[in-house]
């Protein structure tokens, strides 16, 4: 791991230093301090996903000199009024870079702007921003995200069922662009029918209920998408109690031993992988950077794999 780590950030050092059109290094400032403080602020410090990208940024922040990285994130999951007050102590605190993946891409917007004011960086990976003076963001295109599920969804039933979409939080924009892309993909099947689409916010617990609620209002579920494999394992359960998992299948999204174990038995069709190590330290190697000189991309995407029951091998830590 540390070794696939030291191959990104070089990679993105020199892609940045000598291969992407229009960077330009720019002079460093003088008495430029040798020591950095930055914050990185996730969505939630409970859910696995978040845990792994904070993983894998303490690992990447070994690479750049004089850096230091606190990562933070509310009590309360996805909670976005937290993390508002998490950014304002940052600003306080007079940080040189706040890294935030944002519960709401909306309501976060005066708090980056707070930041702007004071000075600064922000960077958003995983989690765009509906506002402020952005940085950076890193990620997957959730629109392709959702699209390449929705698709592989509809094939695998042969064009032809009754379908469920199961949201992430409402605002979010890693939500939204996965719930397009899913239902762009279902109107090019016109015997795909969506039975309903809401959200359980990204929580296994809400995925959980939502599907009871389902269950018990539809006698024929021929498959259910969902844009966050924490959610799915929720809706796999609730159907496993009633004795209806096997009429259906599950397509989600996101990598971890719960969902390789899910593909292992049989309980989803397929994941998808986002690099969410690598989101982390593209977005901290893009303000070590800009700290330094240089302008970096306002957006760098990483690339999505889907990964089926085959593919297991290659997931394992």
């Amino acid at each position: 791991m540390k070794k696939r780590m030291l191959w990104t950030l070089c990679a993105v050092l020199f892609a940045v230093s000598f291969a992407c059109p229009g960077l330009v290094k720019e002079s460093r400032a003088a008495g430029q301090k040798k020591e950095l403080n930055f914050v990185f602020i996730v969505k939630s410090m409970q859910f696995p996903f978040f845990l792994n990208m904070i993983e894998g940024g303490e690992e990447a922040v070994k690479l750049l000199p004089g850096v230091n990285l606190k990562s933070i994130g509310p009590e309360t999951p996805y909670s976005v009024e937290e993390q508002i007050q998490l950014v304002e102590q940052a600003i306080t605190d007079g940080v040189d870079a706040i890294l935030i993946a944002p519960a709401d891409s909306k309501a976060i917007v005066p708090a980056i702007e707070k930041a702007n004011a004071a000075g600064i960086l922000v960077a958003t990976p995983n989690t765009k921003a509906y506002g402020g003076k952005i940085l950076t963001w890193t990620g997957v295109d959730n629109y392709q995200v959702g699209y390449e599920l929705g698709m592989a969804l509809c094939e695998a039933v042969k064009g032809k069922g009754n379908v469920l979409l199961i949201e992430g939080t409402p605002g979010n924009s890693t939500s939204e662009e996965r719930v397009e892309g899913y239902k762009d993909a279902f109107k090019k099947f016109p015997d795909i029918k969506l039975l309903d689409s809401q959200p359980a916010n990204f929580n296994r617990e809400k995925g959980m209920v939502l599907m009871e609620n389902w269950l018990q209002k539809y006698k024929k579920i021929d498959a259910v998408g969902s844009i966050n494999k924490d959610m799915t394992m929720g809706a796999v359960e609730a159907a496993k109690q009633v004795g209806r998992d096997k009429e259906m299948i599950q397509v989600t999204f996101d990598v971890d031993n719960d969902a390789l174990d899910a593909l292992e038995n049989g309980d989803i069709l397929l994941t998808g992988a986002q690099n969410e190590r690598s989101q982390i330290a593209l977005a901290l190697t893009s303000c070590y950077l800009a700290l330094h000189g240089y302008k970096v991309p306002p957006i760098q995407y990483l690339p999505l794999s889907l990964v089926y029951k085959k593919d297991v091998s290659q997931y394992r830590h």
